[in-house]
């Protein structure tokens, strides 16, 4: 899942005990339940776990004030749309570095988006740049699912160094969402030594951010941070120096911070009931903004037929699920609930009606074969959640189904080089608090986040429609459209929306904010 996640938080109020690396120091360890990074690189990354880490060695141009929720500068002085919204001047403050001398200028912006939209260098934030001019000529169109050759253009003509400081990007048409866009990390600079051999610089980045290596990071090993004093674009978080700790196992986590050894973790779906005991006066719940989903594989025909995916959708037992998963809700469309442009039941195909589904199911002429579920194995849940779901397609459609457990990471190379088989679940979180940020990124046909394959042009051009609108309300009709239409083919059916649980050591109180989300990396220590 990219992005942050939103709250509206609550805390617990028993009482608290030491844990994580010792009190009197501003130093935290950070469990992340994932598998351990191999690069930090933010322009080709936009998993959760990679960016939790970048967003400590980077800075963006401008971010959400989480007291207020309104845009504020960090390394922009300023970000001016002209009359359409189609060009816009994004003005650098002076004075800033990155973390090896070299001055933040307006070249290695354009020259870093340059390398991250040329699509032979298949990096993951490539299709941010699909909306600027001159994108499709370094993306020439490809076999589904293949790297483009490398082109003889290099440079996005929409992209334009001023001077020093300045640089215009123009858009193939207008966009009036593209200032809160700004804020998404995937788009800060790396520098030139870097640009040269990116390659080199897997695991020795050097960012423009407030912390920086502080010791060599070699595969598998702790991401050992400490505060760089070089860092000048906007206040910087209290912590001197910050362990981002990998554990591939959620509940491993979870059993390392109650053994005192990390300071923050997320409470997994196992212990939803039990962490308010384990852990007194130390948890954190939230209101997440983000949704999770069950995705269609787009290039096996066998899920062709809309009527079909529909079946499937009506199938399943959402309030069933949510409850199985523990602090969740049923979904009840593709946006988060806390979105401006949300509507309650936007989806027709999501109320649980087996009879509905039968009949469905035989109007698409059945299914052929057996369908396969995917599910990771670092999740100690992802089997009994693909055999939730799995069991309500066997008893209500009469289906035969199969599980496999892989990786995470092996699951989402399998599904980006269309060789995954079935189905797989999938979950997103906005990098901007946009009802845009959740249809572009997963239905566009070139969206970053299109985990299905998905592509349909009438789509396609409702987004521009609401892209070009300057009137926000207007904007949120059209975007509304887009994900009518979206519902309508369904390339993935939405499952529930989540609360998410954290625990925290007693000498630390993560940031709560409505607006950007919980922060281990901008605690205050006690």
């Amino acid at each position: 899942m990219l992005g942050l996640t939103l709250v509206l938080a609550s805390c617990g109020d028993g009482k608290s005990s030491s844990g994580g690396s010792g009190s009197g120091s501003k130093s935290e360890v950070i469990a992340i339940a994932a598998d351990p990074l191999e690069y930090i690189n933010p322009l080709n990354e936009n998993g959760s776990p990679g960016i939790q880490v970048a967003m400590a060695m980077f800075a963006p141009l401008v971010t959400t004030d989480p007291n207020t929720g309104k845009l504020q500068n960090v390394m922009a002085d300023s970000v001016t749309p002209d009359k359409t919204s189609q060009t816009w001047t994004i003005k650098l403050k002076p004075g800033n570095t990155f973390q090896n001398g070299q001055a933040v200028t307006a070249k290695d912006y354009v020259d870093s988006w340059n390398m991250t939209a040329e699509g032979s260098n298949a990096w993951k934030n490539n299709g941010f740049f699909s909306k600027v001019d001159g994108y499709d000529a370094l993306n020439p169109p490809t076999a589904d699912g293949a790297t483009p050759k490398p082109t003889a253009v290099k440079t996005l003509s929409g992209l334009k160094q001023v001077d020093n400081l300045t640089f215009t990007v123009k858009l193939k048409v207008p966009f009036s969402q593209f200032g809160l866009t700004l804020q998404y990390l995937g788009l800060a600079p790396l520098p030139e030594e870097v640009r040269k051999n990116p390659d080199a610089y897997k695991r020795k980045p050097i960012g423009n951010g407030p912390y920086k290596l502080a010791a060599d990071w070699n595969a598998g090993d702790d991401i050992k941070l400490a505060k760089w004093d070089g860092y000048k674009a906007s206040a910087a978080p209290e912590a001197d120096s910050i362990t981002y700790r990998f554990i591939p196992n959620a509940d491993t986590a979870y059993n390392e911070f109650l053994a005192g050894n990390v300071d923050f973790t997320d409470v997994p779906s196992t212990k939803v009931k039990s962490f308010k005991t384990d852990a007194p006066d130390q948890w954190v719940t939230s209101v997440s903004s983000g949704a999770n989903y069950l995705v269609f594989p787009a290039w096996d025909a066998r899920y062709k037929n809309p009527k079909l995916r529909h079946a499937f959708s009506e199938a399943i037992d959402r309030k069933a699920f949510a409850d199985l998963v523990g602090l969740s809700d049923p979904a009840k469309g593709l946006i988060a609930p806390d979105i401006d442009g949300y509507r309650d039941n936007a989806c027709k195909y999501c109320d649980f009606d087996a009879t509905k589904a039968k009949q469905l199911l035989q109007e698409a002429g059945g299914f052929s074969g057996v369908v396969n579920i995917s599910y990771s194995t670092t999740s100690a849940t992802g089997q009994i959640f693909a055999e939730a779901i799995g069991n309500m397609l066997r008893q209500n459609l009469g289906l035969q189904v199969k599980y496999t457990g892989k990786q995470g990471s092996e699951i989402t190379e399998l599904a980006d080089s269309r060789k995954l088989d079935g189905l797989r679940f999938g979950g997103w979180g906005h990098d901007y608090p946009s009802i845009e940020d959740y249809l572009t990124p997963m239905f566009k046909s070139n969206g970053d986040a299109n985990f299905a394959g998905y592509s349909n042009p009438a789509l396609d051009a409702v987004l521009a429609k609401g892209d070009a609108e300057p009137d926000q309300e207007k904007a949120i009709k059209l975007y509304q459209q887009a994900e009518d239409i979206a519902l309508e083919d369904m390339p993935l059916i939405p499952l529930y929306t989540k609360s998410n649980a954290y625990l925290h050591s007693a000498k630390i109180e993560p940031r709560v904010s409505k607006y950007v989300g919980v922060s281990a990396l901008w605690a205050t220590f006690k």
